[in-house]
């Protein structure tokens, strides 16, 4: 009996020491399965040239941070790119993902006070444009009807002269209306030019002076470097002379921060087909109003970091300055972020080297992602923080909508080196 209970113990204690033994041995192998879950590698294409990316990039699927364990090398293209934006575009590249194309159809204008339209506003490109440059003069036009515009008349820098260059060709009087815009040293400026919503007559920046029809406000921005995007044109009634018109976006950088306005024009010459000169048989069937809401822009900063310097992560902020009908909540793709929450971490290589918080009232009303991030060959890690936003409500006169956002960051800023190199 002694013996049949001993061995009987024996085996129960065999038992659970192979329960314990297989209970230590599976967990760690489960745990380590799901930390290569959050690692999981994607291969996606790039929607522009529908070609796969030179290296694979891992990124996190926990949604705590943006994890880049093999960041691709950084080709001549990559640097001249961000060259360009850090030097000549005041560190932002602004652009609509959405409604780029806006083809070549005329904008039409009522004549005179009549009923009668003629063709206005020629597309000197099929695409929106960018133009950086010394902004001269801001000047307010309070005209009839919904038109109350902003007038800023800019020299473009020499990335950009060729919006003024390329437009020569078509000067000539055309009106007894007054023509091309000239500064005191007989230089050519380009009219940047876009009607805001009532609510943004009285704003910090480019307030509307007086009741008088024509005002000339004095503002901090005047000769200083400014950046706008929207459509470029020729104004026919001006002796078509070129101007980014309506400019949709604006953007600029004071006191060590980065400006950024997306804003949808109010004068209901843009918005609507009836407001151009359409060819069925020409015009794409996926043209839109160059102003029809909602409007989409995508702000890329550029950073460029060194993962061995102290003090990292570094830091940026966002704020929101003004809004009106902002609607990014309603596309997912526009406000999706790089991961969840409201802050958001860039990790390269097991080091954290950003972390970007959001400090607007509605998570939602930004998307908030990490893009285009590159490894240089001294090991400097650059790319673009992406704030995308949409406004614009559904009535179109009367739901025009814009956001003006500042950015605080504390990288050190520096004119880059053009003499990046490449392996």
């Amino acid at each position: 009996m002694k013996k049949v209970m001993k061995f009987r113990l024996n085996r129960i204690f065999l038992f659970l020491s192979l329960v314990i033994f297989v209970a230590v041995s599976v967990t760690p192998v489960q745990a380590q399965v799901k930390r290569d879950q959050r690692t999981k590698k994607t291969n996606t294409r790039d929607h522009r040239t529908n070609k796969t990316p030179k290296s694979v990039v891992a990124l996190d699927e926990s949604y705590d941070n943006f994890l880049v364990t093999n960041p691709p090398r950084s080709t001549r293209e990559d640097l001249d790119k961000w060259n360009r934006i850090v030097n000549k575009m005041l560190g932002i590249e602004g652009f609509d993902p959405v409604s780029n194309y806006i083809n070549y159809p005329a904008a039409e204008k009522t004549y005179l006070n009549t009923s009668s339209n003629i063709n206005n506003w020629y597309p000197l490109d099929y695409k929106k444009q960018v133009c950086c440059g010394k902004l001269e003069n801001f000047k307010t036009y309070d005209a009839l009807g919904d038109e109350m515009d902003w007038n800023f008349f800019v020299l473009p820098n020499d990335e950009f002269s060729f919006l003024i260059n390329e437009a020569l060709p078509y000067k000539k009087k055309t009106t007894l209306n007054s023509g091309w815009h000239k500064n005191k040293k007989g230089q050519y400026q380009l009219e940047a030019e876009v009607t805001p919503d009532q609510s943004l007559y009285d704003n910090p920046f480019f307030p509307k002076k007086g009741s008088s029809k024509i005002g000339d406000p004095d503002v901090v921005l005047e000769g200083k470097e400014v950046c706008f995007y929207g459509p470029w044109v020729r104004e026919w009634n001006h002796h078509n002379r070129p101007e980014i018109h309506p400019s949709e976006m604006i953007w600029w950088r004071l006191n060590g921060g980065y400006y950024m306005m997306l804003i949808q024009d109010d004068s209901n010459r843009f918005d609507s087909k009836d407001d151009f000169h359409l060819d069925d048989g020409l015009t794409p069937s996926n043209w839109k109003p160059w102003a029809e809401p909602p409007l989409t822009a995508q702000f890329k900063i550029a950073f460029e970091i060194n993962p061995s310097v102290s003090g990292l992560p570094y830091k940026m902020d966002i704020r929101e300055v003004l809004k009106r009908f902002v609607v990014t909540k309603e596309d997912s793709d526009a406000s999706k972020d790089s991961d969840n929450g409201i802050s958001h971490a860039l990790v390269v290589s097991n080091k954290k080297l950003l972390v970007v918080n959001e400090h607007q009232e509605n998570d939602n009303d930004l998307g908030v992602k990490f893009v285009d991030i590159t490894k240089r060959a001294d090991g400097t890690i650059q790319g673009y923080l992406q704030i995308t936003t949409k406004v614009g409500g559904p009535d179109l006169k009367g739901d025009e909508g814009y956001h003006l956002i500042y950015v605080n960051s504390n990288i050190p800023t520096r004119i880059s080196e053009r003499a990046n190199k490449i392996d």
